[in-house]
C-alpha cells in the first residue's frame, strides 16, 4: 500500500515493520510534507495544504498547448475503427437519416427510372436524393431531439418550483373543528338511542 497524499516517490507502508513504524528517512519525507500547523489526531483540510499544481504557470502553458494544436495533429488522431459500424450506429439520429436517406434514394431513382427510362440518370438523382434525404432526415431528428430535451427541462423546473405540499402543515378552520367534534359527539349520542341494526 502507498501511503496516501504523497506525491511523486511514495512511502511503502509494505516496507514498514510489523508495528507499522517506517524508517527514519521515511518517517522525515513524511514529516517534510506534512503542514507546519497540523497536529495529530486533528483533521486535515484542503485548504490547510499547500497546492499540488502551479495554478497561473499551468493555466498559461495549458493555453499555449492548446493554441499550438492543428488540424495535423487531430487527424492523427483519427483511427479507422471511428468509422466502424458499431460506432457509427452509436451515433444519435444516425439511424433515422441513413433511413430517410435511402428511402428517398430508392423513390427518386423509381422516379426518374419511370420518366426517363435511363438507369444512368436515375442512379445520379438518387445519389442527390440519398445526400438531400440524409440530412432532411438528421436535421429533423436533431429537431425532435431538442425539443425532447427542452420539455424535459421544463418538466424539471416545473417540479422544482412545484411547492412540496408535505413541507407545509395545513391550517384547519376552527370553525371545522367544533363542528367535527359536535357531529362525532352526536353520532356517539344517537348510537346509544338508536342501534344500527334492525330486527324484522
Amino acid at each position: 500500500m502507498v501511503w496516501p497524499f504523497s506525491s511523486g516517490t511514495g512511502v511503502n507502508m509494505e516496507d514498514a515493520d510489523a508495528d507499522g513504524h517506517v524508517s527514519q528517512a521515511d518517517d522525515k519525507l513524511l514529516k517534510e510534507r506534512q503542514p507546519s500547523n497540523y497536529v495529530r489526531g486533528k483533521k486535515l483540510l484542503l485548504e490547510d495544504t499547500p497546492p499540488r499544481f502551479g495554478t497561473e504557470i499551468s493555466s498559461g502553458k495549458y493555453a499555449k498547448q492548446q493554441e499550438s494544436s492543428t488540424l495535423k495533429e487531430a487527424w492523427k488522431t483519427v483511427t479507422w475503427n471511428d468509422f466502424s459500424f458499431g460506432k457509427l450506429a452509436s451515433i444519435p439520429c444516425f439511424r433515422e437519416a441513413g433511413m430517410a436517406g435511402f428511402s428517398s434514394m430508392m423513390v427518386v431513382w423509381s422516379v426518374m427510372f419511370l420518366y426517363h427510362k435511363n438507369p444512368a440518370k436515375a442512379s445520379n438523382w438518387s445519389v442527390g436524393g440519398l445526400v438531400l434525404g440524409s440530412i432532411v432526415g438528421w436535421e429533423h431528428c436533431r429537431m425532435q431531439r431538442r425539443r425532447s430535451f427542452m420539455i424535459a427541462q421544463m418538466a424539471k423546473k416545473t417540479v422544482a418550483a412545484k411547492e412540496a405540499p408535505m413541507l407545509h402543515k395545513p391550517v384547519n378552520d376552527a370553525r371545522v373543528r367544533e363542528e367535527w367534534a359536535k357531529h362525532g359527539s352526536s353520532l356517539e349520542a344517537g348510537a346509544d338511542k338508536k342501534p344500527w341494526y334492525k330486527f324484522w
